[in-house]
């Protein structure tokens, strides 16, 4: 019986024990996650269509001066909305 009980306590600490470590563990990851998974992405100056007003990044406009851009050829084409 004091065997059985013995085996009990241990099985108990060791039990502890092991949630502990996985608790430290995870506490470890969620500290350096931030660093690893998400890296920062760079915002895109966001542009109105001249033509329809549709937004768009400005890598992906169609642009005959500085001032107007275009989400497609025909917009292009047609010129400014009036």
């Amino acid at each position: 019986m004091k065997y059985l009980l013995l085996f009990l306590v241990l099985f108990v600490a060791y039990q502890i024990w092991r949630k502990q470590q996985r608790l430290d563990a995870a506490a470890r990851r969620r500290d350096q996650a931030p660093q690893q998974r998400r890296p920062r992405l760079e915002q895109e100056k966001m542009v109105p269509c001249a033509r329809c007003g549709l937004m768009l990044p400005v890598s992906d406009a169609l642009h005959q001066d500085g001032r107007n851009y275009y989400c497609c050829a025909e917009h292009q084409q047609q010129g400014p909305a009036s």
